[in-house]
């Protein structure tokens, strides 16, 4: 089958919906139309048939002639608008009717035949009030080259936004790789869930034999007013989260964890820090997760930013990869604290509850002025939206990153997504993340 024949135009679903609407729109401006015209059609023939038949008829009402008022009435009644004439002496009694359509609704005129200025009669005349559907009979021919007109819009539509044949086989391309890359990712997962290699159990945490590894919050008790700390939180508000067994969440929670741990390892060793320098004190689950690493290290705002700006790449290239094989993935956002004495708040405590006023792909971030000053060549700030407290009035969203930055996000991004092509560097890969 010719590649093109393959190809749709992007959103063309939504495109034929909007032609469909205005092709309804269309019909019903064309009915409005016609309606309007039609009414002013009808007042003005209904007045002048008045005037006439009155004219026509006085002669024969004093005395009356009911025989030629039955002619007169017969004769007018021919007219195909007309629903029925009425021709009434003065006393309201009727002296003739006709009509051909007398059951039929319609807009009635009324006019007295006046003599000598003395009533003598009154005429009445219905004409008949076209419904919609003779209407639109009567509009066939404009409603018809109206879809004509609809339709070679979808037609060129479609041939118009179809991709070409260079940016389809791009887009598949792409949408293999990502594919692929997935694929040894979850691999990866799978084979460290079922590995015995007793170099696994070795690189666990174990407190107790490697006390300067990466601690958890209740092995490791520094003082959290001197620390910077990223929490990472799922964007879930039609509650999704809670639809979904563990066999389902916590494959998925284990896969974010290994993003987040290579983020670690590869954006450490860019800033020169050692990645035992971070504390994880929440590791991913339907909460999402934090960490922390002390004030005392100069390059900690900029590594904890660029771990969550990384992961945010790699979350959205999960995000749309799990959407297309409608699997559970949720969206994600972040934020980077320090403590806030105002509020009484530590640097968990602050990250977690500047994350709750972010929306999906979002990253904010409250900082002590010396950091701010540290980042502001890197990131672009701007102010949150609609403040309400000491946190959010002096917090900022990131808005982007300098063309360095972003450079390097990108670089780190598809090193981790193509860091495991082969098995045996998939399990050593992930068991090496797994143990910060």
């Amino acid at each position: 089958m010719p590649w093109k024949f393959m190809l749709n135009a992007p959103r063309q679903g939504l495109f034929a919906s909007l032609l469909i609407v205005s092709f309804a729109l269309h019909t019903f401006l064309l009915v409005i139309a016609t309606t309007h015209q039609l009414n002013e059609n009808r007042a003005s023939q209904g007045q002048l048939m008045t005037s006439q038949l009155v004219a026509d008829s006085l002669s024969e009402l004093e005395p009356a002639n009911t025989v030629s008022l039955a002619l007169l009435a017969n004769r007018y009644a021919t007219n195909p608008s007309v629903a029925s004439i009425r021709i009434l002496d003065s006393g309201k009694q009727v002296l003739a009717t006709s009509g051909m359509a007398k059951t039929r609704q319609g807009e009635v005129f009324v006019r007295d035949a006046l003599q000598n200025e003395k009533k003598i009669g009154s005429i009445e005349i219905t004409l008949i009030k076209p419904s919609v559907g003779e209407i639109l009979r009567t509009q066939w021919l404009a409603i018809l080259v109206s879809l004509l007109l609809h339709g070679l819009l979808w037609l060129a539509y479609r041939a118009i936004a179809r991709p070409t044949r260079s940016e389809y086989l791009a887009r598949m391309n792409t949408e293999a790789r990502l594919k692929h890359e997935i694929r040894q990712l979850t691999e990866a997962l799978e084979t460290e869930k079922n590995s015995k290699n007793p170099t696994t159990a070795r690189l666990q945490p174990q407190p107790a034999i490697k006390p300067e590894s990466v601690a958890t919050a209740e092995s490791v008790s520094p003082d959290l007013h001197q620390v910077l700390a990223l929490n990472i939180q799922y964007y879930d508000p039609k509650q999704l989260m809670d639809t979904v067994n563990q066999s389902v969440s916590v494959p998925y929670f284990n896969l974010c964890q290994i993003f987040l741990n290579k983020s670690i390892e590869l954006c450490a060793g860019h800033f020169q820090l050692n990645p035992d320098h971070f504390t994880h004190n929440q590791q991913f689950s339907h909460q999402g997760a934090s960490i922390s690493i002390a004030c005392t290290h100069e390059q900690a705002a900029k590594c904890l930013l660029m771990i969550g700006s990384v992961f945010q790449l790699l979350s959205e290239v999960l995000y749309k990869r799990y959407r297309e094989d409608r699997r559970f993935v949720l969206q994600t956002r972040c934020a980077v604290a320090s403590a806030i004495d105002a509020m009484q708040l530590n640097a968990l405590q602050a990250a977690e509850r500047l994350t709750l006023h972010l929306s999906a792909k979002e990253m904010a971030l409250y900082l002590d002025n010396e950091y701010l000053r540290a980042i502001s060549d890197c990131y672009q700030l701007v102010a949150m939206p609609n403040p309400s407290n000491v946190l959010t009035r002096h917090a900022f969203m990131v808005n982007g990153m300098n063309t360095e930055c972003a450079e390097f996000a990108q670089q780190i991004r598809t090193e981790i997504l193509q860091a495991r092509k082969k098995p045996a560097d998939l399990t050593h890969s992930t068991n090496s993340v797994s143990g910060l």
